[in-house]
């Protein structure tokens, strides 16, 4: 198992995983996501130097995306997992994973959980993200190991 770069051909899938109703249950942004409006979006982040964005593969199995949008020396993450591939650690193993794989300019790790995200503030805290309750919201962060 391990991270490798999206690419373009990635789009549908991501697109698919976004609108599944779980996963829009569990996002900031409730909304179905048409597919022009994705298309448009992805190309963009694959064009910012200021993100990465990366598919957790299992042989030809997409496991999950994970995309890191950096601001100074500050990775904020954002993942999802592919529906069919949930409940099976992949969150957990695609964020560990992601401590080596982001680029060098990120020396701290964060994410926004919304509070009622079981599955995902376990993901943070197995990999030691340091927690703090932020409204509605979760915080985590760490330090990125060199």
């Amino acid at each position: 198992m391990y991270l490798r770069k999206a690419t373009i051909d990635d789009a549908m899938d991501i697109h698919a995983w976004r609108n599944d109703p779980q996963t829009r249950a569990a996002s900031f942004n409730k909304e179905e996501i048409d597919p022009d409006s994705h298309i448009k979006w992805f190309r963009g982040k694959l064009a910012d130097e200021n993100c990465e964005l990366f598919i957790l593969t299992d042989g030809e199995k997409k496991l999950g995306h994970i995309r890191v949008d950096i601001n100074d020396n500050t990775g904020t993450i954002s993942y999802m997992i592919n529906p069919t591939h949930r409940g099976k650690g992949y969150g957990t193993e695609m964020i560990r994973l992601l401590d080596a794989a982001v680029d060098k300019r990120v020396s701290v790790l964060s994410a926004l959980v919304e509070k009622d995200n079981a599955a995902s503030q376990k993901c943070f805290e197995r990999n030691g993200y340091e927690r703090r309750e932020e409204g509605d919201t979760i915080r985590y962060s760490k330090l990125k190991a060199d």
